[in-house]
This record gives structure tokens, sequence and C-alpha cells, in this order.
């Protein structure tokens, strides 16, 4: 459910910072891209934020902030092409798994969506058109067990 219509906006430039890291990173799903999306949903607005980025078949972002359990687009995207190359949505609180709300979103569009992720804390799971498993990734510290300096 939504539970606000209203968003206070700390980072006036937050989808700037999220456009210009999927430009630098060369339009790949790689670690800056998603940890920028990761960073704007906990510090560019009031409180903690679910964010969702869309790319779609011509490799466009579409973004859109929500409430910290729930994301949405107000309008329809206009000029979204398909297939949708990925969804990629935070969870601010801090576990990344697809949650049940997630995985209707993803049946909903899997005919035309070819890769989903969410992004928890150092956490991100990924789904995979046509794969029958996810996969979860968690970031750590390797420990430095041969004691040499960095």
């Amino acid at each position: 459910m939504i539970s606000s219509d209203s968003i206070v906006v700390m980072q006036a430039d937050w989808e700037e910072q999220i456009r210009n890291a999927w430009a630098d990173g060369g339009f790949v799903f790689e670690d800056n891209f998603l940890d920028t999306i990761w960073e704007m949903s906990i510090t560019a607005f009031d409180i903690p934020r679910e964010v969702q980025v869309v790319v779609d078949g011509k490799m466009n972002l579409f973004i859109s902030a929500g409430d910290p359990g729930f994301v949405w687009f107000k309008e329809p995207p206009m000029g979204m092409t398909l297939p949708i190359e990925c969804w990629i949505h935070t969870h601010p609180f801090g576990k990344a798994y697809f949650s049940s709300t997630d995985w209707n979103t993803i049946r909903t569009w899997e005919p035309v969506m070819k890769y989903a992720i969410v992004l928890g804390g150092n956490e991100s799971m990924e789904w995979i058109k046509g794969e029958d498993h996810t996969v979860f990734y968690q970031k750590c510290e390797i420990p430095n067990w041969a004691g040499e300096e960095e």
C-alpha cells in the first residue's frame, strides 16, 4: 500500500547521481552503479526510502522513490521500451531478498523482463529469467591472513 504522497528530498541531484553512475560504468550492472542506487536510497531523502531503477530495452533509466517498504511509479513511465533489461530496487532496512510483493512483480513482468536485482546493505539478490534459482551476494572484508601491508 502507498502510505505517503510527499517525499522530502535532501539531495536534489539524487537521480542525476544514479544516471551518472550508469553512464560512468559503461551501462552495465556493476558495483559503482548499484552502490550509488543504494547510497541514494539511504541518504537522499528525509528517511531511508525504497528506490527503483528500471532499465528498458534501449538501456534508458526510469527512476522513482517510495516509502521505506514500498516503491512505485506515480505515473506510468512514458517512453519505456520493452523488454525490460533489469528492474533494480532497494530494501533500505538492510536485507536483500525478494519479498512476496517483489515475486508478484517479477512474475507479472517475467514475459518481458530479463533480470531483477534487490539491494540491501552489503547484500544483493539477483533473479535471471530462465534460471531456476536466485543468486545471493554479500560483500565483506577479506582478512589479511598473510599480514602483508596493503
